[in-house]
């Protein structure tokens, strides 16, 4: 058993003997852990208890620095605490705590006392009383999750947890009440919040339940908020006055505004039953739809009239400019007769999209499916805009996945998608730019993709672009005309071929619109 450095042969009269004698004993046999260490932190003596409390024997941990035994989270901050307490010669023990090395491997809290023994001739080291505090820190560690499970529970329940005084004076509160707390306590009237019709009902009873005359109540009122909004709230009240824990009256406030509205609603539709209210209100809902279907015909004739109006009176101006200058000047009649053929096509085009989508919506329209060469209809409505194409100097460049051309679809109405997609590339490309079609092959579907240089949609107007009449902020590039029917026509159709239209936002790469066809559509 290593000793500690006092000469115990030296002669001492018997009763400085015995209480030296009885001095180690009591060191020896302490549950703590004495530790003498020098001021390089060697361990200079360990007392037998180490067995108990670490599992080392007292010689293992002689003659060496335990700076390895501690956990690696704690070393140098405790090595930087004995240091210093080495250093500034402190008459003051000090305590601190970290985790040690058990001898069977697993880590212990350890507290320790330190005591600055250097100058004492008789000890000349640094004393250590390591207590074992490990069931101490895991019961500090339970209640500290305790804590935090009620912290978290009392943030995410809906209701309020509140503590009053016996004056009324808000003392806690779970969340923000109705009003900041100290606006709540800055009047002396006792539950001023409370509606002035429930005030005197919720009164009687706090001062019932302040006295201990009941020792709790359960009460529905009405307040009013900051706003001026009435909220009715459910509390539940108990006495917990002599509650150390609570030291106050504590209420459970619940807010039932949403549960009142809707036993109001089921009461107006009980007596809406009994009434035979249902009837009049299906009736009602019956002329409420007829009468907004109307008012979207309403609003369709008249926006009809008005591109009416506005898309054909001027190509109608423009022919009667052109018979005019034909008359006036016989000589440059070819020249305003390509003129003419221009207005009359626009005037045509228009036309046919309003006989088209008229006829769509009025169900007049079949699809015949039979095997259409796709890339024969695409290259065919390429070349119907060749002039235009020629004019803007613009570049077409298809894209075939190879395989197959062939699919089963109604030529007529993919020439009319195709026809609607191709040309709204060419009107809003730049001149000298360039048009892509890309085709490419889904599982049972062709997907075919029309993209071109232009600025593109803005996404805030993306959801108008295949409704009737639409008109968007992009323009054509070369003062083309647009009825805003083509897309609403081709997504129409394309629904009608068993497939989907979408538009692809491409930032900065123009407009995208994409089709998807399938292959062998259903009978």
């Amino acid at each position: 058993m290593p000793a500690i450095s006092y000469d115990v042969s030296m002669p001492l009269d018997s009763a400085l003997q015995s209480q030296l004698t009885n001095f180690r004993a009591l060191i020896e046999h302490s549950s703590d852990v004495i530790i003498i260490s020098d001021k390089d932190g060697i361990e200079r003596y360990v007392s037998p208890s180490v067995v108990r409390v670490l599992g080392y024997q007292p010689e293992e941990l002689l003659s060496r620095s335990q700076y390895l035994l501690h956990h690696p989270d704690d070393r140098d901050r405790v090595r930087k605490t004995f240091f210093d307490f080495v250093t500034s010669c402190c008459a003051t023990p000090i305590v601190f705590s970290f985790r040690f090395l058990h001898k069977n491997g697993t880590w212990r809290w350890i507290e320790a006392t330190a005591s600055n023994q250097l100058e004492n001739p008789l000890i000349q080291g640094i004393i250590l009383n390591f207590r074992d505090i490990s069931d101490r820190k895991e019961l500090e560690a339970q209640i500290e999750r305790n804590a935090e499970r009620f912290r978290a529970m009392i943030a995410n329940i809906a209701d309020f947890i509140q503590i009053f005084d016996k004056n009324g004076k808000l003392l806690f509160t779970s969340k923000p009440t109705i009003y900041p707390v100290e606006v709540i306590n800055q009047s002396d009237e006792l539950l001023w919040w409370v509606h002035p019709e429930d005030r005197p009902r919720v009164t009687e009873a706090f001062h019932k339940i302040v006295s201990g005359e009941i020792p709790e109540v359960k009460a529905e009122y009405r307040t009013i908020d900051e706003n001026g909004v009435m909220r009715y709230v459910e509390t539940y009240a108990s006495n917990q006055f002599d509650n150390e824990a609570v030291g106050g009256l504590l209420t459970n406030i619940r807010d039932i505004t949403e549960r009142k509205e809707f036993e109001e609603v089921l009461r107006q539709a009980k007596e809406k039953a009994e009434t035979d209210a249902r009837e009049i209100e299906r009736s009602n809902l019956e002329i409420r739809l007829k009468n907004r279907e109307l008012k979207k015909l309403n609003d369709e004739k008249n926006e009809l009239m008005q591109m009416v109006t506005h898309d054909l009176k001027n190509p109608l101006y423009n022919l009667q400019h052109e018979a005019r200058s034909i008359l006036a000047n016989p000589d440059e009649a070819v020249q305003h007769t390509a003129q003419v053929l221009r207005c009359a096509d626009k005037m045509l085009s228009l036309i046919t999209n309003f006989l088209s989508i008229h006829s769509i919506e009025s169900g007049r329209i079949l699809m015949h499916f039979e095997p259409v060469d796709l890339l024969e209809q695409i290259n065919r409505v390429v070349q119907l805009y060749e002039e235009a194409l020629r004019q803007k100097r613009l570049s077409v460049t298809i894209n075939w996945p190879g395989g197959p051309t062939a699919i089963r679809t109604d030529e007529n109405a993919v020439s009319q998608v195709l026809d609607n997609l191709v040309s709204n590339a060419i009107k809003y490309s730049p001149v000298g730019a360039s048009v892509s079609i890309d085709v490419t092959r889904a599982e049972e579907s062709l997907i075919i993709r029309v993209q071109d240089e232009g600025t593109g949609i803005p996404l805030d107007e993306a959801d108008k672009l295949f409704r009737k009449f639409s008109r968007l902020s992009t323009r054509p590039t070369a003062g083309e005309s647009s009825n805003g029917l083509g897309l609403a026509i081709a997504k129409k159709l394309v629904h009608l071929l068993q497939g989907d239209i979408w538009y692809e936002n491409h930032a900065g790469k123009g407009a995208t619109f994409a089709f998807e066809l399938p292959v062998n559509p259903s009978a």
